[in-house]
């Protein structure tokens, strides 16, 4: 079975870890950049970084460079990333079975694991692998990291849309592609992602251990301020009252943690995690 990948560039924080995690598993990697270094919304990114850091965790050859012009203001910008992610997913499309839609601060901790769920996926005749992701949201001073978890800091997965779909999958809205057969694996038998109802199928269960870990807020200031402007979601954020709370929250992991069993809020609850295996992972 052929696995191509297709990147976004233009976040450059986690890109060699990222690819570097699921490089051995695939033959080509698309990368998809907009030519003239913008957001979707218009705003400056840090293509060429991304594109060089990508270029240094490549000794294959694997990477094909695919700009394009999709940066449009005028439109949502979940509008404009789909469309990007649509030209990225149609080239990797090429010559493969099936294409990975990671992000660049998405990480694979165990390829084996991922690679047995997308041959599953294969197996059961399914169109879409939803895999679970284990959010980190900040690192502190001990180089612990606060995760978001369940009420009495049990895992809590995410899934913001397919990890991997087959070739030519038509997608709906970002990373989704809606009305195809998906292929589900949670860390429990019961759906741990609060987003979906308490039903929702479970298809194979996986130790938390091989969950995707997603590093979107694990960062430096310089570069939750880049994501503060380029963000597909920045519009809908009180960026001020954010921030405030991540600085206090890096700053007392443990007092954050405390109130997980009283919040209201499914993605405000937090528990400290080690990750010994992740040590490096640092910006």
């Amino acid at each position: 079975m052929k696995i191509h990948a297709y990147v976004l560039a233009g976040d450059p924080a986690w890109i060699e870890q990222s690819i570097g995690s699921f490089y051995g598993m695939v033959d080509r990697i698309v990368v998809s950049f907009d030519a003239d270094g913008l957001s979707w919304s218009g705003h400056a990114l840090s293509t060429e970084e991304s594109i060089a850091r990508i270029a240094a965790v490549d000794p294959d050859g694997k990477v094909v460079l695919r700009p394009g012009r999709f940066s449009n203001p005028d439109l949502m910008a979940m509008w404009a990333e789909t469309a990007q992610r649509q030209d990225a997913l149609d080239a990797a499309s090429e010559g493969a079975d099936w294409v990975l839609q990671l992000d660049t601060d998405e990480v694979v901790t165990d390829p084996g694991a991922f690679r047995t769920a997308i041959d599953s996926a294969e197996s059961h005749a399914a169109s879409a692998l939803e895999y679970p992701a284990r959010v980190l949201y900040a690192r502190a001073r001990s180089g612990r990291f606060l995760e978001i978890s369940r009420r009495f800091w049990t895992t809590q997965s995410s899934y913001p849309g397919p990890v991997a779909v087959r070739a030519g999958t038509r997608l709906s809205h970002a990373r989704q592609a809606a009305g195809v057969p998906t292929f589900r694996v949670d860390v429990s038998a019961w759906n741990t992602d609060p987003a979906r109802p308490a039903t929702t199928p479970v298809h194979a269960v996986i130790p938390r251990q091989q969950a995707l870990l997603h590093l979107s807020w694990v960062r430096t200031e310089a570069q939750m301020a880049e994501k503060r402007a380029v963000s597909g979601h920045a519009a809908g954020r009180d960026w001020d009252r954010e921030l405030d709370r991540w600085r206090r929250r890096m700053r007392h992991p443990f007092v954050a943690a405390a109130g997980a069993p009283l919040s209201r809020r499914p993605f405000e609850r937090f528990r400290v995690t080690s990750l010994p295996r992740f040590a490096r992972l640092a910006p």
